[in-house]
């Protein structure tokens, strides 16, 4: 799905994938967003944040 957005935004050869070079923009979450419940989607915790390679924010029980 970041591929896509990546190329939108002509960003596709710094991010968009996990690959050496690309920046590390990612979020962890609690739970598979693919099986929750739609309903259940705005309450689902967030374990991770990586920006730029960086970890902006970490659950304390991780």
């Amino acid at each position: 799905m970041t591929v896509n957005a990546a190329r939108a935004a002509g960003e596709e050869a710094v991010a968009g994938r996990i690959a050496v070079g690309h920046r590390a923009d990612l979020t962890v979450l609690a739970d598979d967003p693919l099986t929750t419940a739609a309903t259940d989607l705005p309450g689902l915790p967030v374990v991770l944040t990586v920006v730029d390679g960086r970890p902006t924010h970490r659950d304390p029980g991780m």
